[in-house]
C-alpha cells in the first residue's frame, strides 16, 4: 500500500511540474519576430532609424572608417526618404503608374549602388556586393519553400 502512494504522489507531481512548463506561443501568419518586433506591427521605423541600422551594420560587417559611416548614413537617410514616399504614392497606383514606378525605383537604386561604390573601398565593395548575393540567395531560396505544392517540414 504504502509503494502504491508513493507511485501516486510521485506520478501526480510529475505530472504538475510538467503541466507548468510553458510553451512557446507561435506568431499568428506574416507576424513574425524580426529585430525584436512584430513584423505585422504598424510601428514603423523611422527613415533615421532605418539609416542609423543600417550604417551600423554595415560598419560591423564591413568594417567602415568614421567618415564612411557618416557618409553610408546619409546615402541610406535619403534612400530610406524616397522609399517612404514612394510607399505613400503606391496606393493609389494604376497599372500603368505601377510600371513607371517600378522603373524609377530600379533607377534609383543604380544610382544608390554608384554612390555607395564611390563611399566604399574596392574590397568593401567587393564584400558588400558578395553579401548582397548571400542574401538573395537565401531570400530565393526561402520563397522556394514557400510555394504553394511544396512539401514543408520532414525530408
Amino acid at each position: 500500500m504504502k509503494k502504491l502512494l508513493v507511485l501516486l504522489t510521485a506520478f501526480s507531481l510529475s505530472a504538475a511540474a510538467a503541466s507548468a512548463q510553458t510553451t512557446p506561443v507561435k506568431a499568428a501568419h506574416g507576424q513574425h519576430l524580426k529585430g525584436g518586433k512584430m513584423r505585422g506591427d504598424k510601428t514603423a521605423k523611422t527613415p533615421e532609424q532605418r539609416a542609423d541600422h543600417a550604417a551600423q551594420s554595415l560598419t560591423k560587417k564591413l568594417g567602415l572608417s568614421a567618415t564612411q559611416t557618416q557618409q553610408v548614413r546619409q546615402l541610406h537617410l535619403s534612400r530610406a526618404q524616397q522609399m517612404q514616399a514612394h510607399k505613400a504614392q503606391a496606393g493609389t497606383a494604376t497599372p500603368a503608374d505601377k510600371k513607371q514606378h517600378h522603373e524609377a525605383m530600379k533607377a534609383e537604386k543604380a544610382q544608390y549602388e554608384a554612390q555607395l561604390k564611390q563611399i566604399l573601398s574596392a574590397d568593401q565593395y567587393a564584400k558588400y556586393t558578395q553579401l548582397q548575393a548571400d542574401k538573395m540567395a537565401k531570400h530565393k531560396a526561402h520563397r522556394q519553400g514557400m510555394k504553394p505544392g511544396l512539401k514543408q517540414g520532414k525530408s
